[in-house]
Order: structure tokens, then sequence, then C-alpha cells
């Protein structure tokens, strides 16, 4: 038992004792990553007018003449408005061929120019994916040594220019403000079956392409605008952004 002078000290002695307490945060403490990037976020293109240029693959099907054609490139001019944040009007104009397995020297070209629209229906890690649909011309020449071939029946060239259109799916991504690449895949189909040759174009064909392009945006009403990178880091020390 302590006696009673002994409790003064015992006293003195716990209140010397440090205390424990849950260390308090001062707004000191915080620690900002100035350096961490931060998710763009861009103002819609709608209104905007893009011009682009897309390359890629191109393969005939269907019907006689395409047996054992080969995939070779394409390469495509793409002009779009964009009428609202769904629907997109575009032109293209595109130029490819194909070569032949069993046929040495001899290809068939497609040159052509069309009108359609897309539209918007999912977006898909980062990607705008759209559907659509366009009508157009198209010019085709089958050839041998550079020079067309003639139908041996009727004597004609094996060429034409016929109407024709398309299907197609395509995946856009913003790059930057103004600038966006895109993946596309079409199905188009050619009437050169209207032509009516005895053999092989004696049925309309096909193609498939698969391209990637870039395109760049301008407003009609703001002309075309350069692209300007501006790097802002803010302290909370300063509470200022320095520019």
């Amino acid at each position: 038992m302590l006696g009673k002078r002994a409790w003064p000290l015992v006293l003195l002695f716990l209140a010397g004792l440090p205390r424990f307490a849950p260390a308090q945060s001062s707004p000191s403490d915080i620690f900002v990553n100035e350096d961490a990037e931060e998710e763009e976020v861009f103002e819609p293109l709608r209104g905007f007018t893009g011009y682009g240029m897309t390359m890629g693959v191109i393969r005939l099907h269907g019907g006689e003449v395409t047996k054992g054609a080969k995939v070779r490139p394409v390469l495509q001019g793409d002009f779009r408005y964009r009428f609202s944040d769904r629907w997109i009007g575009k032109g293209e104009f595109g130029f490819g061929w194909n070569g032949f397995d069993a046929r040495a020297d001899t290809v068939l070209a497609v040159t052509y120019g069309t009108l359609g629209a897309l539209r918007e229906f999912r977006d898909v890690v980062g990607l705008t994916l759209r559907a659509g649909v366009g009508l157009g011309m198209y010019r085709w020449n089958y050839k041998n040594g550079g020079k067309s071939v003639r139908d041996p029946v009727t004597q004609r060239f094996y060429r034409g220019f016929v109407p024709g259109g398309y299907v197609g799916l395509e995946g856009e991504h913003r790059l930057t403000r103004h600038v966006t690449y895109t993946l596309a895949f079409q199905e188009h189909v050619i009437m050169t079956g209207a032509d009516r040759y005895q053999s092989l174009f004696n049925e309309d064909i096909a193609a498939w392409t698969a391209r990637l392009g870039v395109h760049y945006h301008f407003s009609p009403y703001e002309g075309i605008i350069w692209e300007r990178k501006v790097n802002r880091k803010i302290s909370l020390t300063s509470g200022r952004a320095d520019k």
C-alpha cells in the first residue's frame, strides 16, 4: 500500500507520460501528384466539317471473275459533316485493286465515289461505334498487261461505270480537340451485271474493305484552328495555376 505522501508523486508521473491520440492531418500533410495525367474531356464536334485519309486492304468476291483474288491495298479520301452528336454525313472517294493467283499480270481495279451517312449506336473502350450506309458510282476495269481485256463474244472491253452501294461499321476515337482516328469496315456491292456481258462480268461482284484513317475537323464558323497543348500544374500550397 502506498502512503499518503506517495500519491502526489504517482499523479505527477502519470501526468508526464506522453498522450497517445490519433494524429490529425493538416492541409500541409496532403500529397498532391502534380504530374498525374487527367482524362481529357473534349467538346462535341457538332456542326464541324472533317477531312481525312484512310488506308487499308480490299478483297473482291462474288462471281466467277473474282475466284482466286488476292488482298491488295486500298486508298480512300473522306469528307464528313457532323449534323448532330449522333448523325454524320460523309462523302468518300477511293481506289483499290486485286490480282489473281492463276492469272498472271491480270488485275481488276475499282475507283469509286460514294455519299452516305453514319449513326452512332454505342461507346466501347474509348471507341464511338457507328453503323453506316451509302450509295455511289463505281468505275471498274479488268486488265491484263496494263490493257483492258475484251469479252470474247461481244468484243466489248471489260470495263464500265456502274452504280453500287455499301454498308459499314466504324469506330472513332478522339485524339485531340480536332483530330480523330477511325477503324472502318465496309461491304460494297458493284453492279457489274448491269452491263450485260456474256461471261465473267455477267453478274454483280462485291468487295470488303478494312481501313485505318486520321481526320481533322474544323468549324465553318471558326475556321481552321491549329492544335496547341497547354500544360497546367496546380499546387495546393499556393492555390495558383502555373501555365
